[in-house]
């Protein structure tokens, strides 16, 4: 009995355990896109868009950034899994906003 308690215990202790962490890595994923949204242009996915389209609209405002390298950017910042975006979707770019 003794040792079906500690099993219990050590399990509960381990959900504790993960959902502090979740919280924690929820709240620092969050206040990171928030950083980004004060320096960096937010713009709306519109239908007919995608990711190549966007980058070549921003071309002359990141000439240091391949098109691929701008939507690896765009991809990671934004946390997109895939390339496909949506119409309304808002995203993320790297061009920093005017001042």
């Amino acid at each position: 009995m003794n040792i079906q308690a500690n099993h219990k215990t050590r399990g509960l202790s381990f959900i504790i355990i993960f959902c502090i962490l979740s919280v924690v890595l929820f709240f620092t994923l969050t206040n990171t896109v928030a950083a980004d949204q004060t320096i960096y242009k937010e713009v709306t996915v519109k239908h007919g868009d995608s990711l190549w389209s966007i980058a070549t609209d921003y071309k002359d405002e990141t000439p240091r950034l391949t098109k691929q390298a701008f939507i690896d950017w765009v991809k990671n910042e934004n946390g997109l899994v895939r390339d496909q975006i949506v119409p309304n979707q808002k995203l993320i770019i790297p061009v920093k906003k005017n001042k």
